[in-house]
Parts: C-alpha cells; structure tokens; sequence
C-alpha cells in the first residue's frame, strides 16, 4: 500500500506554458497540446455558431450560461489557431459515439472541464481523449467503484480513506473517462482496455486531477502544457 501512496503523491505536475490563440499554432505528430482555461470569464459569444448561440439563451442559470459559453469561445478560438481560419467557421459533427468531431482532417480533439477549469487537448490526426475531475468526497464512491473499477483498485480503495482514497478514485475514473472517449465510446459502453491506451495523468491544478490518452497502435505522443490567456482578445 505504501507503493500505491508514493504513486499518488508523486503524480505528475506540468510546467504550464502562457499561449495565444490569436496567432498561428503549430502542431505536428508524436506531440499532443493539452491547452487549460478558465470557465468564469465573462467572454463575448460573437464566434459561437447559431446553433451554440441559440443554446445559450435556453440556459436559465447564469453561472452554467456562463461556463457554457466559455467552453464554446476557447474550444472555438484554440482550433481555429492551428488551421489559420476564423473561429465562427469551424463546422463539428458528432461521430456515433456521441463525441464531437471537428470537420477538418488535419486535427482531432477532446474536450472536458469540471468546476471552473476546463481542458482542451488537440492532437494531430490520432484519436485523443481527455477527462478532467475535481478531487472531492463522493457519497457514492464505493457503488461506483464496483460497477466501473476492476477488482485490484476496487480493494485498494477499501484500504484507503481520506485524500488518498479520493486522489486514487478520481485517477482511476479520469484514466477510464479518457480510455473511452478516445474511441468514442461512453462510460457504460463495452469497456476500452487499458492495454489498447497510452494513458497519461497529470494535475491540471491545485486540486484538479486529469488524464489524456491515445492509440497504443502509435507511440506515446509528447504532451505540451499551455495556458489559455485568461484575458481573450474579443472578449467583452
């Protein structure tokens, strides 16, 4: 069990590099750009598509209206960096896995956010899945632990209280969130292996752990840490 403890003090902290989006990005293969951003910003929604602005405005409550819009204008902004186009023109599609899809070859992308932080990652051409968790008490951990979680972590969890069973669950439930979302896949779908994945976890920030995951068919790409300027070029 001390073995298991070490991992989880040891996870791994990012350097987080300042970016923009308002000039060209640059991604090539073997690298995959995990970009973090704030949801509380009150941004302008000029670039969401009809559709997105239309949802918008059936949000009652202000703070998910707000978090929703957020997520829109960065996920929006970020893309169109790499492809050189305005962010109101990129067209998405959603594959029959229910994930998003950009209608453009040259790049792929997963989304998450959880409380006020959000996650991008963008890879080119691979499949990309990312899951992004606040570390918190959950009633139900056990429940859901037994129903998702093989045998070995579900009895490593039973040992553990406090932090340390919270961190271990939520590495586990990030690491299963981005295995299946790689492939489109939702959480009650038959379950990607473990082995089929490279999987890699992260804190996103003080008290946010998160996972990203590729094909094991491709080398392990080389993850690139980027904060979203907090103070976007259009915002209001």
């Amino acid at each position: 069990m001390q073995t298991i403890r070490t991992q989880l003090s040891d996870m791994y902290t990012p350097q987080w590099s300042e970016h923009s989006f308002a000039t060209a990005n640059t991604l090539v293969d073997g690298e995959v750009h995990i970009w973090r951003f704030p949801l509380d910003l009150e941004l302008s929604s000029s670039s969401l598509s009809p559709e997105e602005k239309q949802r918008l405005a059936s949000i009652k409550r202000p703070r998910a209206a707000r978090h929703y819009r957020s997520t829109r204008f960065y996920l929006r902004s970020i893309l169109a960096s790499y492809l050189g186009a305005e962010p109101a023109v990129l067209e998405f599609s959603i594959e029959a896995g229910g994930k998003p899809h950009l209608q453009h070859p040259r790049l792929q992308f997963n989304l998450s956010h959880s409380h006020s932080l959000g996650l991008l990652a963008v890879s080119a051409q691979h499949p990309v899945g990312v899951d992004l968790e606040k570390i918190r008490p959950l009633k139900y951990a056990q429940n859901i632990a037994k129903r998702l979680f093989p045998k070995n972590i579900r009895e490593q969890l039973s040992d553990m209280d406090g932090d340390n069973q919270q961190l271990l669950f939520f590495q586990q439930w990030t690491a299963m969130e981005a295995r299946q979302k790689t492939l489109g896949r939702g959480i009650f779908d038959t379950p990607v292996a473990a082995d089929a994945i490279h999987c890699q976890h992260f804190m996103a920030d003080r008290g946010f752990v998160a996972a990203v995951a590729t094909e094991s068919a491709h080398e392990k790409p080389i993850p690139r840490f980027f904060n979203s300027p907090r103070t976007a070029y259009d915002a209001a």
